[in-house]
């Protein structure tokens, strides 16, 4: 470690800091350092103890890169890796010039490094590769041996915002729509109590299909429905999969879009009355006067071009609340 830090030093001086960080953690990782030397390496570049915790598990040093009692991050400053780790230093006072830099490439080198040695890493894997439509079959059937899958048994993929915690292995999965947590599980078991999509039951085999649909079912997820199963979408689910990937924009969808734009509260109305069978349930549903109701309502049909209450408008109307779902849901960490 000291001859490390002292080829810090030697580099060109010309160099600048940051490009000497850079080149001193990259050292570390080519030599597969372990996970300690990597953030005794953070303390001692920082001259602050420094701490990490992920999987459970936590490491904290001081400023000579000793290991002390166990830390948490805390408000200190400190920068996400891997799959919920968080790596960072205990700077008192004004940031250092480098700080940035030494947190961004040592969470860099923590996420290479566990990503190598974890058992927890290598099930976060196998989940990401078990639903991976591109992967080969026999990878994919490795990865479920892997996560004890029975060959003969269906299982179902749930898929949940990054952020949510899920028991058992999982993987974030990095979707068009932004990052996402995928789990199997046995379909008994697939009862996520905070908002999900629960795809199709399927043998191992085929989760790709399970996975593709889970996605789908929580794009479509909203306050008054925030846990749904595929199953339960029926034929929605082949016109969401077909919507999808159409780079076409029907009219009733464009027409819809100019709505909410200026009018932004129309949604919850148009939801409500897709979902009940009469204005004055949708009435009861928001909270609004039937009368209220009534002449909103025809406001609403003028603007996105046709009757939302006869049998066709519902289900045009339905359509296209689908539609807007799909193309307006983005799912942060």
């Amino acid at each position: 470690m000291q001859g490390l830090v002292w080829r810090l030093k030697a580099l060109d001086p010309e160099a600048s800091e940051g490009l000497k960080v850079i080149a001193y953690f990259d050292a570390l990782v080519d030599g597969h350092a372990s996970a300690h030397i990597l953030l005794k390496g953070a303390a001692v570049l920082s001259g602050c103890p420094a701490g990490y915790a992920v999987d459970g598990n936590t490491l904290r040093v001081d400023a000579s890169g000793t290991k002390t009692v166990p830390g948490a991050p805390g408000a200190w400053p400190g920068h996400d890796f891997g799959d919920g780790g968080r790596v960072w230093i205990e700077r008192s006072g004004p940031a250092f010039a480098n700080d940035e830099m030494i947190l961004e490439r040592v969470a860099i080198a923590l996420g290479i490094s566990f990503d190598r040695t974890s058992p927890v890493a290598a099930t976060r894997r196998a989940v990401a590769t078990v639903i991976d439509r591109t992967a080969p079959l026999d990878r994919r059937m490795d990865a479920a041996a892997m996560l004890h899958l029975d060959r003969d048994t269906a299982y179902r993929v749930v898929a949940v915002p990054a952020a949510t915690v899920l028991p058992g292995p999982s993987a974030v999965i990095y979707t068009e729509v932004g990052p996402v947590r995928a789990a199997v599980c046995r379909p008994a078991d697939a009862r996520p109590e905070s908002r999900s999509g629960v795809g199709l039951a399927v043998l191992p085999g085929a989760l790709e299909r399970s996975w593709d649909s889970a996605l789908l079912a929580l794009r479509l997820t909203g306050p008054q429905n925030p846990r749904l199963l595929a199953d339960d979408l029926g034929s929605l689910l082949v016109f969401a999969e077909l919507a999808d990937s159409s780079a076409f924009e029907i009219p009733d969808l464009t027409a819809l879009k100019g709505l909410l734009r200026a009018q932004p509260k129309a949604l919850v109305l148009l939801e409500a009355i897709a979902a009940t069978n009469s204005l004055r349930a949708a009435a009861d549903e928001v909270g609004l006067h039937h009368s209220t109701v009534q002449s909103r309502t025809a406001e609403y049909s003028q603007a996105v071009g046709f009757d939302i209450l006869t049998a066709t408008g519902r289900v045009r109307l339905s359509l296209v609340l689908t539609l807007f779902r799909l193309s307006a849901t983005t799912l942060g960490q």
